[in-house]
């Protein structure tokens, strides 16, 4: 059977849209629904439920930038992250890694290069700050130089909030 270019390209778009659809899915876990906002700054979903004090957040909670590729995931677990802690730069390169626990955790902030740019560690509700510079020398820990040093990151602050949060020292 010989399939025209024409059709063959049009059978690799539709499997494409319906992988980054795919992608772009969460599943809830049981008692919780998806919520979600989609902006020109990408997409955000998450999960919920219904609580005695109100809605909290259950289950995975991730973003998209605009271009479809995944922004942050992390997850809840009785409205508080708990676990893994994960983000990337548009171009699919990670910005940041980490985990959060009750009272522990750690995160570390990668810069578009790949470069290891700072290091936070909880332990026991302690805080531990370490940063590098561009030629990976040891420096002086500041949130502001380091905003400055990874720009395109415009989940940073939203994300270490919520990692603060998760550890307990927020």
């Amino acid at each position: 059977m010989i399939i025209r270019p024409a059709i063959a390209v049009s059978l690799l778009a539709l499997v494409l849209v319906t992988v980054a659809a795919e992608a772009q899915s969460i599943t809830c876990p049981p008692g919780s629904k998806r919520g979600g906002t989609e902006s020109e700054a990408g997409k955000f979903h998450w999960c919920e439920q219904a609580a005695p004090g109100g809605t909290i957040r259950q289950g995975p909670m991730v973003a998209f930038h605009p271009n479809g590729r995944r922004s942050f995931e992390l997850n809840f677990v009785d409205g508080s992250p708990r676990g893994a802690v994960r983000a990337w730069y548009a171009g699919g390169q990670p910005s940041m890694t980490g985990d959060t626990r009750p009272d522990n955790g750690t995160l570390v902030l990668w810069d578009e290069r790949g470069r290891k740019r700072a290091q936070i560690d909880v332990r026991e509700r302690q805080v531990v700050t370490r940063a590098w510079d561009e030629e990976g020398r040891e420096e002086r820990y500041e949130e502001a130089k380091l905003a400055k040093a990874m720009p395109t990151s415009r989940n940073l602050g939203f994300i270490m909030q919520l990692w603060a949060v998760g550890i307990g020292i927020q």
